[in-house]
C-alpha cells in the first residue's frame, strides 16, 4: 500500500484527503491519502522519509510551500521560477517539486468563462499560492498585476524573484502596501480581485473577516478567493451582495489536487469524482458547525 498525503500547520481545515481518497478507490490503485500536521521545524525531517520506497509523494500547503521547493531534489520550471511548490513526488530515493495551484487556478478561471488577458489584476498577499497565481496571471498575458501584501520586503522579494520571467512578457507587476486606501484604488482600477490570503478560512482567528470592504467591491468585477473552506467566504458573500462575479477556491483546489494525482500516478484523473466528493465533505463539514 503506497503512501500519499498533504502536509501543512495546521492542517484540519484540509479536505484534501477525501478527494483524493476517492479518486485513488474509484481507480482502483493502492494507495492510503491522509493529512498530517508538520511544524516547519519538523518539515526537513519529514522530507527525508518521503525519499524511501513507500511514498508517492505528498500535496503541500501553508505554510510549507516555499521551504519545499528548496528541500526537493529537483524542480519543475514553474518551481524554478516561482520559489514555491504545492506538490513533490517521490521516486527513486529522489524528491521532485511541482507547482499545480498554476494550472489549477488557470482552469478554474476558465472554467467559469473568464479570460484573463489584458485584464488588470489586484492580487492580495505575498506567499507560496501568490507566487503561483501572479506567475498564471503573466502566461494568461494579464495586462497589470497589482501585488498587495502585509510584509512589503515579501512583496518586492517576489516580484523581484519572478522579474527574470515578466521580462519575456507583456505585463506590468507593481507592488504595494497593505493600506485600506491603497487597496481601494488599486482595485477601482482593477477587472479581477484575488485573494491568496488566509483571511476568511474557518479554523482560523480570521474565519469571519473579509480582507477588503464591501464598498471596495463593484458589480464589474471578477472576485476570486483562494480559500475553500467555506465555500462561500466573508469576501465572496461581499462580492455576491453588489453584483460581482465570484470564483471558489474549491475549483483551483479540486483542479491542482486532480493534476497532482496526474503526476503521482500518471493516470488521468477522475474530476468528476473528485469535485463531488470534495462538495459533499464541504457540506458535511457545515452542517457540523
Amino acid at each position: 500500500m503506497k503512501q500519499v498525503g498533504v502536509i501543512g500547520y495546521p492542517i484540519k481545515h484540509s479536505i484534501s484527503p477525501v478527494f483524493q481518497q476517492a479518486a485513488f478507490d474509484a481507480l482502483g490503485i493502492e494507495a492510503t491519502y491522509k493529512a498530517y500536521e508538520v511544524p516547519p521545524e519538523d518539515l526537513r525531517s519529514f522530507f527525508f522519509n518521503l525519499r524511501n520506497g513507500n511514498w508517492l509523494g505528498v500535496n503541500v500547503t501553508i505554510p510549507h510551500k516555499s521551504a519545499a521547493a528548496k528541500l526537493a531534489d529537483e524542480r519543475s520550471q514553474e518551481v524554478s521560477f516561482t520559489g514555491a511548490a504545492n506538490t513533490i513526488i517521490s521516486m527513486d530515493g529522489r524528491l521532485k517539486a511541482h507547482n499545480t495551484d498554476i494550472s489549477g487556478f488557470i482552469l478554474a478561471l476558465e472554467e467559469n468563462g473568464f479570460q484573463i488577458k489584458s485584464k488588470r489584476a489586484v492580487v492580495l498577499g505575498s506567499g507560496g499560492t501568490t507566487r503561483a497565481v501572479v506567475y498564471a496571471l503573466a502566461i494568461c498575458e494579464a495586462q497589470s498585476i497589482a501585488v498587495i501584501g502585509r510584509s512589503q520586503d515579501k512583496v518586492h522579494s517576489l516580484i523581484s524573484e519572478l522579474k527574470p520571467f515578466f521580462e519575456h512578457k507583456q505585463v506590468t507587476v507593481t507592488g504595494h502596501s497593505w493600506e485600506k486606501d491603497s487597496i481601494r484604488r488599486q482595485i477601482q482600477n482593477s477587472d479581477i480581485l484575488i485573494n491568496t490570503t488566509p483571511i476568511g478560512m474557518k479554523g482560523t482567528d480570521q474565519e469571519h473577516l473579509s480582507p477588503v470592504s464591501k464598498e471596495d467591491l463593484s458589480s464589474d468585477l471578477i472576485v476570486f478567493d483562494v480559500v475553500y473552506n467555506p465555500i462561500m467566504t466573508p469576501l465572496l458573500t461581499y462580492a455576491k451582495d453588489v453584483g460581482a462575479s465570484t470564483i471558489s477556491g474549491i475549483e483551483m483546489l479540486i483542479h491542482q489536487g486532480a493534476e497532482s494525482f496526474r503526476l503521482w500516478t500518471g493516470q488521468e484523473p477522475p474530476v468528476d469524482i473528485m469535485r463531488k466528493a470534495a462538495i459533499k465533505a464541504m457540506e458535511e463539514k457545515s452542517r457540523d458547525v
